[in-house]
């Protein structure tokens, strides 16, 4: 089976996409992604909406 091609411009990344992008630990991310409410869990892929994790966190701890 192929593997996808990640796409760092998408709207929904994973976990480790967002980990990398905001140099939070996992538990962090996730935490902050169901705060927002763009914690998204399809069987067991697990995406999160970074346009709505990105607006939460400005908004909440300051941009």
């Amino acid at each position: 089976m192929q593997r996808p091609n990640r796409n760092a411009t998408a709207r929904y990344r994973t976990v480790k996409q967002m980990m990398g992008d905001t140099n939070f630990c996992r538990s962090t991310v996730v935490r902050l992604a169901k705060e927002a409410g763009a914690f998204i869990s399809v069987g067991r892929t697990i995406r999160i909406d970074s346009e709505k994790f990105f607006a939460y966190v400005g908004n909440e701890y300051g941009e």
